[in-house]
Parts: C-alpha cells; sequence; structure tokens
C-alpha cells in the first residue's frame, strides 16, 4: 500500500493479505484491512477457518468488528 502526498491510500501498490503461501489481493479486501489491519483480518480468517476470499469478507468483516468491540 502508498500514500501519496495528498494522503489518499493506493491499491495498486497494496502487497495483499499472504496466508499459507499464497497471496490474496482484491479491492474489497484492501478496503477492509484500510479499516481494521492486516493482521486483525488474517486473525479473522484464523479464527473462523477461511480464507480472505471475496465470499467470506462479510464474515472476516463482522468477526474484525466482533474483536474490535471486545476491546472497549
Amino acid at each position: 500500500m502508498w500514500t501519496d502526498a495528498c494522503g489518499e491510500n493506493h491499491f495498486e501498490f497494496w502487497e495483499g493479505v499472504q496466508m499459507d503461501g499464497r497471496t490474496f489481493k482484491s479491492v474489497p479486501l484492501f478496503n477492509v484491512c484500510q479499516e481494521f489491519g492486516t493482521a486483525q483480518v488474517k486473525q479473522a480468517c484464523i479464527d473462523l477457518g477461511c480464507y480472505p476470499y471475496a465470499e467470506d469478507l462479510k464474515a472476516i468483516k463482522s468477526e474484525c468488528q466482533r474483536q474490535e468491540d471486545s476491546y472497549v
């Protein structure tokens, strides 16, 4: 991921999420990682037993939000 001088984040330079020797990259996944952080997205995937595929992003985002809510 790269942030330009105006503070805009650019997907083109994002390295993606690496899990089990695979790299996952998509704009929706990028947005979830922007919101919660890549490490938390990876942990949610581990907790849910899934990879960050598009069809699982809703569950991953819900798990990330659940984790965030538990910190408060």
